[in-house]
């Protein structure tokens, strides 16, 4: 006699309505059948359609093909398949990647493209089951961490409508912060998902080059060196196990990318560490007091729970970020910098220069050569660094989140305190280890507060499992007011 366990999980589901819910929870209803995908699906399209035309996260809702989707996860379900962790979960996706009949605007410049085949990300969504309800805002050509365009206008922060944020998945992050999907889908080059992720308040992960798969039908072309090691593709979610499910969907292997890795996604060691590094000085960078403040508070709730916490100094750290300007900034005025100045408005173009300017890119092919050396000589010093401390907890910025249009207070701004402040997004981008942002509260009611971790290649799972014990300690709220 099959034992049925619906009764059983009922009890463990939330009461809360069902756009409050995790992933998890929502994923574990639907496949006992406590819920429906549709039902899922209705109250998260009744949720974006009260806060959304504030908060302007989802730029392009795609209701009847999200009730569609929910329809065929329903289907499958009654059938008795289910095709993966998140089957029937409501998620979005950026707006600068291909989703099958929908516009890949990249920020609203590209406002005419209608995409004749699905990414690898929309893919592995659809595959998983997952039910996609739109696309989130991002900046012009995704080269900002804030999050606005002429087209879209701007998205808030649930939390403090004077503070961005984040960018350039500024949309993703603000969408599940305020309970309008459970998983979003962003990809970070400078730190794209960890700072909108610190800005709302939720959980970024942006993985190790090649663990989650990349391309889009409507750029067919190869990808240069930074494109193909520094943009990677991750999921933002309320909670660290969502984050787990939404790796494991997003990293199933694709033809199209020929640097995906079919790396477990967890290994036998990893609930055996308890040695952090804590970083609290960086050079190159003022820390805010607050920002010091958080990191200590946090690594006390970590020796609570066992762990070694050392502090350390990280060597070179503001040159591996010197490094990203040379190596990426090269690449970006080469490639795409004639499209910011044909296509983008004032305000991208003079954010832009603003980076151009306190990032310069290598200024010719020998120096180019020598930064992807240095980046190099960089990662063996790193994972001597990581052989010892598994996990290393520092800032994911050295300041509170910025306000909007920060980076449009000119090029002094940019230089002096703008990019110095995003040194530990960028110089783990040029590293290119696995990293996460990871709230840990909410300041005076409504600045978001957080750290970040970082691990050696493809052991996110070591992030994750530190992540959930400082979660459990935060005891993290949500914008779950209207």
């Amino acid at each position: 006699m099959k034992f049925d366990r619906t009764k059983e999980i009922q009890k463990t589901l939330p009461t809360a309505p069902i756009w409050q819910w995790s992933a998890t929870e929502v994923a574990l209803g639907i496949r006992y059948k406590a819920i429906s995908s549709t039902e899922a699906t209705k109250s998260v399209l009744e949720r974006i359609k009260k806060v959304n035309p504030k908060i302007n996260a989802i730029i392009n809702l795609m209701e009847q093909k999200a009730l569609a989707q929910a329809k065929q996860a329903d289907d499958l379900i009654a059938q008795g398949i289910i095709l993966s962790s998140l089957h029937g979960v409501p998620v979005t996706i950026k707006d600068n990647v291909d989703v099958k009949g929908e516009r890949n605007t990249n920020g609203g410049v590209f406002k005419d493209r209608i995409c004749e085949g699905d990414s690898t990300i929309a893919t592995n969504f659809n595959t998983a089951g997952c039910v996609t309800l739109g696309m989130t805002n991002l900046p012009e050509f995704a080269i900002r961490w804030f999050s606005e365009n002429p087209l879209f206008g701007r998205t808030l922060n649930p939390w403090n409508d004077e503070l961005t944020p984040g960018g350039s998945s500024g949309g993703a992050a603000a969408a599940v912060t305020s309970g309008m999907c459970f998983i979003g889908h962003g990809n970070d080059i400078g730190g794209s998902i960890r700072y909108p992720a610190y800005a709302c308040g939720c959980v970024g992960l942006r993985p190790t080059w090649g663990r989650i798969p990349q391309f889009d039908p409507s750029s067919p072309g190869g990808r240069t060196f930074a494109s193909e090691f520094f943009s990677i593709e991750g999921p933002l979610a309320r909670c660290v196990n969502d984050i787990r499910l939404g790796l494991e969907v997003l990293s199933r292997g694709s033809i199209y990318d020929q640097v995906w890795v079919p790396a477990p996604l967890s290994y036998d060691d990893s609930k055996n560490n308890k040695r952090i590094a804590l970083v609290t000085h960086i050079n190159g960078m003022k820390i805010d007091p607050s920002v010091k403040e958080n990191l200590t508070k946090t690594a006390k709730w970590l020796q609570e729970d066992g762990y070694i916490v050392e502090e350390i100094e990280l060597p070179e750290f503001e040159i591996a970020a010197e490094v990203w300007g040379k190596i990426l900034v090269a690449e970006k005025t080469s490639v795409i910098g004639h499209y910011v100045y044909d296509y983008g408005s004032k305000d991208v173009i003079q954010a832009w220069e603003g980076m151009i300017k306190g990032a310069p890119g290598a200024k010719d092919m020998k120096e180019y050569m020598l930064a992807i050396a240095k980046r190099d000589e960089l990662r063996r010093v790193y994972n001597e660094i990581l052989d010892a401390y598994p996990v290393v907890m520092l800032p994911v910025s050295g300041t509170e989140p910025f306000k909007h249009g920060d980076d449009l207070k000119g090029d002094r701004y940019c230089q002096e305190v703008l990019l110095p402040a995003q040194i530990p997004l960028l110089a783990l981008v040029c590293l290119n280890y696995p990293s996460m942002s990871v709230p840990t509260g909410i300041k005076d009611g409504n600045i978001p507060q957080g750290v970040q971790l970082f691990a050696s290649d493809y052991r996110a799972d070591l992030c994750m499992q530190v992540a959930e014990d400082i979660e459990r300690h935060a005891k993290m709220p949500f914008r779950f007011e209207e």
